[in-house]
């Protein structure tokens, strides 16, 4: 016998329409416990506000099944790291020398990866007069 046929003061009626809400959901341990949950919610309901409850549990079933299968896949995605704060508020970066292709000397944050410009000296197409 399952725990929703167990389930105290539940009408018939509202076990049905919660039954038909959570079929929408991907089966397995997931489904089991929103059908659970939404009986808990009902026991502690009159006959009327039970009706109620699973007639909007039945319509916004397809909304829940939704939102999961988005967990889900937000769950896989790999999230990069931010870069650390003083680097993004541009207050402190940990500056290294680098050499481009060309063999030139330039500056990089070690953090945040952030090129250094600025005055550090004429501009590279400077010509004196």
């Amino acid at each position: 016998m399952t725990w929703a046929a167990r389930a105290p003061g539940v009408s018939a009626t509202a076990r049905v329409l919660v039954r038909a809400a959570t079929t929408t959901l991907p089966s397995g341990a997931t489904r089991e416990r929103y059908r659970r949950e939404h009986l808990g919610e009902l026991s502690a309901l009159s006959r009327t506000d039970q009706i109620h409850y699973a007639v909007g549990a039945l319509a916004t079933s397809w909304s829940l099944r939704r939102a999961l299968d988005m967990e889900k896949r937000m769950a896989s995605i790999t999230i990069r790291s931010p870069r650390p704060l003083l680097c993004r508020l541009n207050l402190h970066h940990r500056w290294a020398q680098q050499y481009n292709p060309c063999g030139e000397v330039y500056r990089r944050c070690r953090l945040c990866g952030k090129d250094q410009t600025g005055n550090s000296g004429p501009p590279p197409y400077y010509v004196s007069f």
